[in-house]
């Protein structure tokens, strides 16, 4: 009734400070769910990137995986921003976007030009298949003279990198299509537990620990800091075979992760390179793409794919 004496507001804040006291102590604990036992699978990466001189695919190419045939799995495509998207990294090769590729070799020359024809699936994952002039990618110049170079072949399978500018759409079957592109590339090397990478052409190498590539769960690192150390080594377009020291991993055979540099390559032409890394578990391989978008002092994933079965 309106003439009945209403609670003390004293008395009314100490029953809800009881109250709210109560309820959080009555809250269940939240128990974090350890990492899984297998990376996860590969991620959609979009990144923002600043307006650069061309709009650029970059893909892996082999010149049997397509059934015996040369074919190219994309792996990141820039455009106004940076994409892993399957159906967007395919959409350029299907509307005859990316005419021809210049393929590199494991030492950084152009190796030769892959032209795409069209799309078809290879063992249920869609990839270009066209045809491939020049020499294998799993090759060094030595002299005059072009050799086979045995680690590209154990790890990379006989592939190399590739890189296209992507014009109108349908230039790709012109006769007058885009030409495949001069790719300027750079170096990494290692040092102790860090890699040392030129990433804007400029003769100072940025330094990055490698295990920071790696995240909690063995998959790659969202972003990578560089180190303020200064550390000098011999870079080469390539590396493979690197370990890094994993936090809280055992001798557990099922643990063991090791990263091959593909390459340090510029894939847009905006002056700074791109670092792509092949992530090798014991029973896949996906591959990471590297920008450094605000500043060579930090890498960012821009892409990730397995780009074969």
């Amino acid at each position: 009734m309106a003439f009945d004496p209403g609670v003390r507001p004293s008395v009314a804040r100490h029953v809800l400070l009881a109250g709210v006291v109560l309820a959080a102590g009555c809250r269940p604990a939240v128990v974090p769910a350890p990492p899984g036992e297998e990376p996860t699978p590969p991620r959609v990466v979009k990144r923002a990137a600043p307006p650069a001189a061309r709009q650029g695919l970059l893909g892996e190419m082999c010149p049997q995986a397509a059934a015996g045939r040369p074919g190219l799995s994309p792996l990141v495509v820039r455009r106004v921003s940076w994409s892993s998207d399957r159906a967007e990294v395919l959409t350029p090769l299907s509307r005859g976007e990316a005419a021809q590729f210049a393929v590199l070799a494991v030492d950084g020359r152009r190796a030769g030009v892959f032209a795409p024809v069209g799309t078809a699936d290879t063992d249920g994952v869609e990839v270009a298949v066209g045809s491939y002039v020049g020499a294998p990618p799993c090759s060094t110049l030595k002299g005059k003279e072009v050799v086979a170079d045995p680690t590209c072949l154990k790890v990379q399978r006989g592939c190399g990198l590739a890189v296209a500018p992507l014009s109108e759409p349908g230039s790709a079957f012109d006769s007058e299509g885009a030409a495949a592109p001069e790719v300027a590339v750079g170096g990494v090397c290692a040092s102790g537990d860090r890699l040392v990478i030129d990433l804007e052409h400029d003769g100072a190498p940025e330094v990055f620990p490698l295990a920071a590539f790696v995240d909690a769960v063995r998959a790659p690192a969202e972003e990578v800091t560089a180190a303020a150390v200064a550390v000098t080594c011999t870079p080469t377009f390539a590396l493979a075979g690197l370990t890094p020291a994993l936090q809280g991993v055992g001798l557990d055979a099922r643990h063991k992760l090791e990263l091959d540099v593909l390459g340090v390559l510029d894939v847009d032409g905006d002056g700074r390179n791109e670092v792509v890394i092949a992530f090798r578990y014991p029973d896949k391989r996906t591959v990471a793409v590297y920008s450094a978008i605000e500043s060579p002092a930090r890498l960012e994933l821009v892409g990730e794919m397995v780009p074969w079965p």
